[in-house]
């Protein structure tokens, strides 16, 4: 008799079936509601429709996550944490897709399921093994700028509400009259940045969802964070006259020649009232752009354009764009905004690196800014690690910290014979 009852095959068969694939990265998050509010008119540099007034309140939705992780990782541990937000405006969704550091590992988007799967579990024991990652470092030389963040102190935030983040990619704002400006976002916390020790990271652990718990309780109780979003604007003509490629997001812009500029604030005021509706199923994709944003020739850029959609069609479905959360009304893909008005192209096609790599210097810059404590803390944080590779990645590494400083390369080789 039960093999004819369709009832209850359909209640099992959607109990099976009501949970989203997790997330190929970024699977651990938490989210919240807002309002985004307008603090200065960009009409001289863009077109985007809700930074043209000042005052103009735009809904949200933002979701905080751990890249690499599943739904048990620690919220305290070492960990790079996205900030995604979503506008609703009156033309549109706008995504905008940040990371707590503001650089990346890598400049080629080839290199990133490598990269991925180099931080994850070995396949034979299921274990972390340092050895898979440090030789991807030893053959990654760019990722060194990345490291020294990831290693430091900011590596572990105190919370959700001292998370800076950045854009880390180059976009491109375009105003009325056509003229293009390269673009880097900015989330800074009201609250300030605030960041771990190792110990004190390794001593959290045992609440693996503190920080989620604490942006719900914060917002349960009206005292929901709140970021000020500024950007750096570069004219596209800057470019080859800097020692660095401003497109490589193994790079950032110096602040002194490119301030920041404030752009306006985001309150988080309201708690999800259905986690996997409201959360989990938040699709987010760089390429959800609107008129006045586009993308820059930034390789690692070029290679997510597509990327987050399909990942979306798999984990959510065809129409994931239709989910109340994902919900842009009348959206057809003839509306996608093009980066590639006015472009041209000659020539033989070839994948190729690009001309100005220097690998090291900002590596150092950023070494030799943080204070001596904090040096100490990076150093002791790579040679833990350097200990259990091999003699030739961790030979290779601590030269290319040599490169970037003879001090940063000489304290950690020091530190990883102790």
């Amino acid at each position: 008799m039960v093999l004819l009852d369709g009832a209850l095959h359909e209640t099992l068969a959607g109990f099976i079936h009501e949970k989203p694939l997790e997330r190929a990265v970024h699977a651990k998050g938490w989210g919240a509601f807002g309002q985004f509010e307008t603090g200065r008119a960009m009409g001289e540099y863009t077109v985007l429709p809700f930074l043209q007034r000042v005052g103009e309140q735009t809904p949200t939705v933002s979701r905080f996550s751990l890249a690499v992780s599943s739904r048990d990782t620690p919220d305290a541990s070492r960990n790079v944490r996205g900030f995604s937000t979503k506008f609703y405006t009156g033309n549109g969704v706008f995504d905008l897709l940040c990371n707590h550091l503001p650089v990346f590992s890598v400049r080629d988007a080839m290199r990133f399921p490598e990269f991925i799967r180099t931080l994850g579990p070995a396949p034979g024991s299921n274990l972390r093994d340092p050895e898979r990652f440090w030789a991807f470092v030893a053959h990654a030389p760019e990722a060194l700028h990345f490291v020294t963040w990831l290693y430091s102190d900011a590596g572990t935030v105190k919370s959700l509400r001292h998370l800076r983040t950045y854009g880390v990619n180059t976009y491109v704002w375009r105003n009325a009259a056509g003229k293009r400006r390269y673009v880097k976002y900015h989330w800074l916390p009201q609250a300030g940045t605030e960041f771990l020790t190792a110990a004190e990271s390794a001593a959290l652990a045992g609440d693996p969802d503190v920080a989620g718990r604490g942006l719900y309780e914060a917002i349960a109780r009206g005292e929901g964070p709140e970021y000020e979003l500024r950007v750096q604007l570069m004219d596209p003509a800057d470019a080859e006259s800097l020692p660095y490629d401003p497109l490589d997001a193994t790079k950032v812009w110096s602040e002194a020649d490119y301030p920041l500029q404030p752009v306006g604030r985001l309150i988080l005021n309201r708690n999800p009232e259905n986690y996997r509706e409201q959360v989990e199923k938040l699709a987010f994709s760089p390429a959800n752009l609107l008129p006045g944003a586009e993308f820059s020739d930034d390789k690692l850029l070029q290679g997510r354009s597509a990327v987050y959609w399909d990942a979306q069609r798999r984990r959510l479905g065809t129409d994931f764009r239709k989910i109340p959360v994902n919900r842009q009304e009348g959206w057809t893909p003839d509306q996608q905004v093009s980066s590639g008005l006015g472009a041209e192209t000659a020539g033989t096609q070839v994948r190729a690196g690009i001309s100005r790599r220097d690998d090291f210097t900002q590596a150092g810059e950023r070494y030799r800014a943080l204070p001596r404590e904090e040096q100490e803390h990076l150093e002791e944080n790579i040679a833990s690690e350097l200990r259990g590779v091999s003699r030739e990645t961790r030979e290779t590494v601590l030269d290319y910290l040599s490169c970037a400083d003879r001090d940063y390369g000489g304290r950690v080789a020091e530190k990883s014979r102790a």
